[in-house]
């Protein structure tokens, strides 16, 4: 009899069995830690004493078996590594994001969406700006493009030759300035206007157009700077709302599938 809905764990014995042989020994881990008749069945001794493992294996192996926190006070960022307070996980905190309010206790909320569990470091990153020449196309713009988390590369921008099988790949919302000038974007910050988007003031910090603060050069007075500001056109889809959490989408990599189903690792 078929089952109402096929699920990994419906699948024949053999054919989980021939899938953990194409995983690496952390992926392994990963899947026997989503269902208890995975554990008991899948061999990982084995794998781990043919498999070398590599840095970030070792580490996707710690995280996988570390004591969760409900709520923790520090997170480790998916691609440097490096444990920061989780108040670094929002993008308000980045030096290219003005922050809804300078006040420290009240509650910040995202300026441009951020990957889950990737700090606020890496949001120019997410930026690139494009010359398009003289009459050519001037303006922020929005994507939804693939992220290596090895490398931090853009697959759309710069692809990367990475063959490590414990950092995925992600989609990350990115941003592009289409540039025809040398005047405008000589440096630029992201903030969030809570009064244009639909003409209406929202004060909950959800809502609101994006836009880009960009210092312009002058050539009229080399010495002073001015200041514009320019929208962010949301191509391919509706400007994204974002709340308190993201969920993660699934993971790209042939070798990473485990890592969809249980989700983001925990942090350490």
């Amino acid at each position: 009899m078929v089952p109402a809905s096929i699920s990994l764990v419906n699948l024949p014995l053999e054919l989980i069995y021939d899938i953990s042989d194409f995983l690496p020994p952390d992926a392994v881990l990963a899947l026997k830690l989503t269902h208890r008749n995975f554990n008991s069945i899948l061999p990982l001794d084995s794998k781990l004493n043919k498999t070398p493992l590599s840095d970030c294996a070792r580490l996707a192996t710690r995280t996988y078996l570390s004591k969760p926190s409900p709520e923790p006070s520090h997170l480790r960022c998916i691609l440097c590594k490096t444990v920061y307070p989780v108040n670094l996980f929002k993008s308000s905190s980045s030096p290219a994001c003005i922050p809804t309010s300078f006040t420290e206790d009240v509650q910040q909320t995202d300026v441009v969406e951020l990957p889950q569990r990737l700090c606020s470091w890496h949001v120019s990153r997410l930026a690139q700006v494009v010359h398009t020449g003289p009459g050519g196309r001037n303006q922020w713009t929005s994507h939804m493009e693939d992220m290596c988390m090895h490398c931090g590369a853009i697959q759309a921008w710069t692809k990367c030759d990475c063959r490590c099988d414990s950092c995925p790949i992600r989609p990350v919302r990115t941003y592009t300035r289409y540039l025809n000038n040398p005047i405008e974007c000589r440096r630029f910050l992201f903030w969030k206007d809570r009064m244009r988007l639909d003409g209406q003031n929202v004060q909950d910090g959800v809502h609101g157009q994006l836009m880009v603060r960009e210092t312009c050069w002058n050539p009229r007075i080399p010495t002073q700077n001015t200041v514009i500001n320019v929208p962010v056109r949301f191509e391919g889809c509706s400007q994204p709302v974002m709340k308190d959490h993201i969920i993660c989408s699934a993971m790209s990599r042939p070798q990473n599938v485990v890592g969809a189903l249980l989700g983001p690792p925990r942090h350490l």
